[in-house]
C-alpha cells in the first residue's frame, strides 16, 4: 500500500503534464491550417486551464517528490576550477555545447566577469556545464577557458564540469522532416544539460541563475539582483525573472533545484520556459515576478524552426531604443583635490565638454549631486576616463542614491548602494520603481584610494518630476 501511494506521487505531476502535452498534439493535428502564432496561444490556454483546474493536494505531493535514481547517481568530473569551500550566495549557471553557427560562451564568461565588481564575484560561483558532442570543439573550449579565465578558477570563482555517465536512454526515432528532427535534439539535449547542471548545483549555494552561452550582462546587475532579493526576502516566491526571454535571468532558491532538475529530465523535449512556467505553478507561485530592463541582452544566434528541410538561424540583436539623460537642476559639490580650479559642476553639464580632473583620490572622497527638486529616476550612467584603457579612470569606487533633504541645498539624510564602478563606470537602470522614487542626491564615493589624475567624466541622469 505504501509503495502504491508512492508511486501515484511520482507519476501525478508527470500524467497532468502529460496530459497537456497530448492535448497539444491533438490539436496539432486536427488544426493543420492553424498559423503557429495561433497554435502558440492555443497552447497557452490548455496549459492554464491544466494548472488551475489542480488541488491543493496535487501541490503538496509534488513538493514531495524527491531526486530520481539517475541523477541521484550521475557522476561528474571537473574540468577547471574546484568546488568552494564554503557555501557561496548565489551560483550563476550555464550549459554550453557546439553550434553549427558558431559559440558565444567565452564572451559570454568574459561579459560575466567584466560586470562583475570584485565584491561581488566574492558571494558567486559560475559554474559552466559542458555538453561533449564534438571530442575537438570540446578539447578547444577547455583549453580557451584555462588560458582566459586562469584567476577566476584559481580564486574559486568558475568552476566547469561535464558528465561522466549517461544517465538516460538513447533519444526516440526523430521525426521526418530535417527541421524537426533537429530542433527535437537540441532541445533534448539541452535539458538533459539543463537537469544535469542543476542537479550538480543543488548544494552549492543559497540561490542559483541560470543563464544561456550566448548572453550580454549589464553591469552591476548582480547588485541590481541583491537589492530585489532583499525587497522580497520576506515573502514566500519560487521564482525571480530578471530577463523576459527563454531561460535567462530566471531565479530560484537552490533547495528547489533537485525537483525542478527532475522536472527537465522526465519531460526533455519540452521548452524550458514552459516547464519552468509549469513548475512555478506547481509550486504555488500563481503570478510572475518580473523586473524590467532586463539585465541580460541575447547575442550570436538561436535555432528558428521552420517548415523547410533545412534548419535555420536568425541574428539576435538588442532592440532597445536608447533615451538622451536630461539631468533636472542640480548642484553638484565635491571634496576631491580639484585640478586647475575646474568646477565639478562640469561632470554634470549634458554635452562633449562635462567633465573635470581630479588628483590623488583618496577613500571617502565623493563627488555629491543634489537635485533641486525630488525626481523619479528610471536611469543613472557615472562614466570616469578618458577611454576605454584604464587611463584616468577611477578604479574602485560605489554610488549611492539619496533620499529626504536636510534643508534647502544641503545634503540627504539616507542614501542606499546603487553599485559599484566597474571597468571605471556604472549604468544601472532601475528595476523597482520604488527605488527610483523621490531621489533628492546622487553620490559617487572613492572606495579605494590611488595615484594620479581621474577624470570624472560625465554624471547622466534619466529623471521625471517626482509624482
Amino acid at each position: 500500500m505504501h509503495c502504491s501511494t508512492r508511486c501515484c506521487v511520482l507519476i501525478l505531476p508527470a500524467s497532468i503534464l502529460l496530459g497537456f502535452l497530448l492535448s497539444l498534439g491533438a490539436t496539432t493535428k486536427i488544426d493543420e491550417d492553424q498559423v503557429p502564432e495561433e497554435k502558440k496561444i492555443l497552447a497557452w490556454m490548455i496549459a492554464q486551464e491544466q494548472i488551475t483546474s489542480m488541488s491543493k493536494s496535487h501541490l503538496r505531493n509534488f513538493k514531495e517528490i524527491q531526486n530520481p535514481s539517475e541523477l541521484r547517481n550521475a557522476s561528474y568530473q571537473q574540468l577547471a576550477g574546484t568546488l568552494p569551500i564554503k557555501k557561496k550566495l548565489m551560483t550563476v549557471g550555464l550549459s554550453s555545447m557546439q553550434h553549427p553557427q558558431g559559440n558565444y560562451l567565452m564572451s559570454t564568461l568574459k561579459s560575466l566577469f567584466l560586470a562583475s565588481s570584485k565584491d561581488e564575484l566574492k558571494d558567486i560561483l559560475v559554474l559552466v556545464y559542458l555538453t561533449v558532442l564534438d571530442p575537438t570543439w570540446f578539447n578547444e573550449t577547455i583549453t580557451d577557458i584555462v588560458k582566459t579565465f586562469s584567476t577566476q578558477t584559481l580564486e574559486g570563482q568558475l568552476l566547469v564540469i561535464r558528465s561522466l555517465s549517461t544517465p538516460y536512454p538513447p533519444m526516440r526515432a526523430l521525426k521526418t522532416n530535417l527541421s524537426e528532427a533537429y530542433s527535437s535534439m537540441v532541445q533534448f539535449n539541452q535539458n538533459v544539460a539543463h537537469a544535469l547542471l542543476m542537479n550538480f548545483a543543488a548544494n552549492l549555494s543559497n540561490y542559483f541563475l541560470m543563464l544561456e552561452d550566448n548572453v550580454h550582462c549589464l553591469p552591476n546587475f548582480i547588485t541590481c539582483m541583491w537589492r530585489e532579493m532583499v525587497t522580497w526576502e520576506t515573502d514566500d516566491w519560487v521564482l525571480m525573472e530578471f530577463s523576459t526571454w527563454g531561460f535567462v535571468g530566471k531565479l530560484l532558491h537552490s533547495s528547489d533545484l533537485p525537483r525542478l532538475a527532475q522536472f527537465f529530465f522526465l519531460y526533455r523535449e519540452i521548452p524550458p520556459e514552459i516547464l519552468l512556467y509549469h513548475f512555478r505553478k506547481l509550486l504555488d507561485q500563481d503570478h510572475p515576478i518580473q523586473f524590467s530592463p532586463s539585465l541580460f541582452h541575447q547575442v550570436g544566434f538561436t535555432f528558428n524552426k521552420s517548415s523547410s528541410n533545412k534548419p535555420e538561424y536568425r541574428e539576435v540583436r538588442n532592440m532597445d531604443t536608447e533615451e538622451e539623460p536630461n539631468n533636472p537642476p542640480a548642484t553638484v559639490y565635491s571634496n576631491l583635490q580639484i585640478v586647475n580650479h575646474v568646477s565639478p559642476q562640469k561632470a554634470y553639464i549634458l554635452g562633449e565638454e562635462g567633465f573635470f580632473w581630479a588628483l590623488e583620490p583618496k577613500v571617502g572622497n565623493h563627488l555629491t549631486v543634489i537635485l533641486a527638486k525630488a525626481a523619479m529616476v528610471s536611469r543613472v550612467q557615472v562614466l570616469t576616463g578618458r577611454d576605454q584603457e584604464n587611463n584616468e579612470k577611477l578604479k574602485d569606487g560605489r554610488v549611492e542614491l539619496g533620499y529626504g533633504s536636510k534643508g534647502e541645498g544641503k545634503a540627504c539624510t539616507h542614501y542606499i548602494l546603487l553599485g559599484s564602478l566597474v571597468n571605471g563606470k556604472l549604468d544601472y537602470k532601475m528595476l523597482n520603481k520604488k527605488t527610483g522614487k523621490n531621489v533628492r542626491c546622487l553620490k559617487l564615493i572613492v572606495s579605494t584610494s590611488q595615484h594620479g589624475k581621474v577624470m570624472i567624466k560625465h554624471i547622466n541622469i534619466w529623471s521625471k518630476p517626482a509624482q
